[in-house]
């Protein structure tokens, strides 16, 4: 791997590690502060949020990468294709946040089950354009390979929210002035608003008008973005709808409201991050690899295809054999250093074997998606979604938890079997060629 990727691996890593480590702390202490149930109302709501703006942005950040690097590759005109994604990202997102906005009692009552998120609900609508709009400039800058300016961003743009969630925790929430889904929804819009604001300063500062012709029109680059748009969302409303049958399937086992929801807050802040606070450095990598994978494809390169599949699988999955090896030992340790519950510690030992699989999708989605095989990645994310909901419906009400645990370690083999087996056929790359290389 060339200089200016492993630069830039470092630099994402380096940001993402301390973003991680921050939300990390931050789940923490709204564990201790108000309790894991309530951490498990705020990932009900970041679910919410999160189909939210996956239905507004239509994955708009890996689609302007992708467009901008396959413009690039061709010495066109990346602004115009920037222009395509600003109309097509706002279109979608205004287009979201009118639906929410109509119907946001029904979603407050029917959906989320609870009357007084109305307002907070009102208020990330608002976000949504925002955010959508500043993935936008993200995904241009990193079809530049303009690592570090986004970078610093993002940092200012999380701690605010971490400071504006702590801050109205602190002195609102726990003498019930405010509810937490307020101060959520406040915490996740000011702190877009003010990366929006910083992003479009640094898109005008740092971009040079070009005068050239675009090589697609606004239609071609609708006609590419659909499928990116239609991967994401399918992936994010499975997403959505398995995360919400966690607490249902937990009460059929026998489980209290209550004890489902600390449970799913356990699993989902505790659990999941501590399993995947290290895949930081894959994630910057899978990211780093999709512009690179994008213009070696398109120019025919296939020897540089295979040389960066080859090495970035093989540093995944040594790095993720060690991750496994030390999560192994101490999963129990840390579980409970987290979160003080002795069940944290018992899932993170029992899902740290598949930590290999877990990395490992991550790069194979960043080569798989530099190759520009999406329905592929949409087909095989719905059946990897029909085998956890499959087994998250039948297990779980059978054994409780660990079915949870289960299916998460089932749908994550079914899923990069079929990852492996397509690369491998697409780039002729075999897995021994990646173990012994």
């Amino acid at each position: 791997m060339n200089n200016k990727i492993a630069k830039d691996t470092i630099i994402l890593t380096l940001v993402s590690l301390s973003l991680q480590g921050l939300g990390l702390l931050l789940n923490i202490y709204i564990t201790k502060t108000l309790g894991t149930a309530n951490v498990g109302i705020i990932t009900l709501i970041s679910t919410f949020y999160y189909l939210s703006a996956v239905l507004a942005g239509g994955n708009i950040f890996i689609c302007t990468n992708r467009q901008v690097s396959v413009e690039l590759a061709s010495n066109g005109n990346p602004q115009k294709i920037f222009s395509y994604a600003v109309i097509f990202c706002l279109t979608l997102s205004l287009t979201v946040t009118t639906i929410i906005f109509v119907f946001s009692d029904e979603i407050a009552i029917k959906l989320i089950k609870t009357p007084s998120s109305l307002i907070a609900i009102r208020i990330l609508a608002l976000s949504l354009p925002i955010g959508t709009l500043s993935n936008c400039i993200k995904g241009y800058f990193q079809a530049h390979r303009n690592i570090l300016l986004p970078s610093v961003i993002d940092c200012i743009s999380f701690l605010i929210r971490i400071a504006i969630i702590v801050f109205l925790i602190q002195f609102f929430v726990l003498f019930e002035n405010m509810s937490v889904f307020l101060a959520f929804a406040l915490s996740a819009t000011i702190s877009t608003t003010i990366e929006c604001i910083l992003m479009s300063i640094a898109f005008c500062k740092s971009t040079v008008k070009s005068e050239k012709a675009a090589s697609i029109s606004i239609r071609m680059f609708m006609k590419a973005a659909v499928p990116i748009a239609l991967n994401s969302y399918i992936i994010a409303l499975l997403s959505s709808t398995n995360d919400a049958l966690i607490p249902l399937t937990l009460k059929q086992f026998g489980t209290t409201t209550q004890d489902a929801l600390s449970k799913f807050g356990i699993f989902e802040a505790i659990v999941l991050p501590a399993l995947f606070f290290p895949s930081v450095i894959v994630q910057c990598l899978s990211c780093i690899l999709l512009p690179e994978i994008t213009k070696a494809s398109e120019s025919g390169n296939d020897a540089r295809v295979r040389h960066l599949t080859k090495n970035a699988l093989q540093k995944t999955l040594y790095f993720a054999l060690l991750v496994m090896v030390i999560l192994l030992c101490f999963g129990q340790k840390i579980g409970f250093l987290l979160s003080g519950e002795k069940i944290a510690g018992e899932v993170i030992t029992i899902l740290s074997p598949v930590i290999p699989l877990i990395y490992l999708e991550i790069v194979l989605e960043g080569i798989l998606r530099g190759l520009g095989k999406y329905s592929f990645s949409t087909f095989n994310y719905i059946a990897e979604y029909i085998v956890r909901i499959s087994v998250l419906l039948v297990c779980v009400p059978l054994i409780g938890f660990y079915g949870l645990v289960l299916s998460y370690i089932l749908s994550n083999i079914v899923g990069n079997i079929s990852r492996i087996r397509t690369i491998g056929k697409v780039i002729d790359i075999r897995i021994r060629e990646v173990l012994f290389a």
